[in-house]
């Protein structure tokens, strides 16, 4: 199996790593061995693994509410005429 570039890293140099596999590749079974080998120094290395971020809080109980009050008085035209006829000016 030939060469096979990856966009993992190694733990010793900090470098890209080759994907390599040795062994017996069948029609029935597809059994290999699988390593690691940096560019930079060429020996078989460790993959650096980045650590996952998480959030410590549930951000989606830090959404604060819309404040804003709806109106839920709306009056027709003819309300409004009859409002502003009964006011005294």
């Amino acid at each position: 199996m030939g060469k096979k570039k990856s966009n993992y890293k190694s733990n010793c140099c900090n470098e890209k790593i080759i994907v390599r596999g040795i062994g017996d590749f069948d029609d029935k079974d597809r059994i290999c061995t699988m390593h690691f080998e940096c560019t930079k120094c060429h020996m078989d290395c460790n993959v650096h693994i980045g650590i996952r971020k998480t959030w410590e809080i549930n951000p989606s109980t830090r959404i604060v509410p819309n404040k804003k009050k709806k109106s839920s008085i709306k009056l027709t035209a003819k309300e409004l005429k009859e409002i502003h006829r009964s006011e005294d000016l």
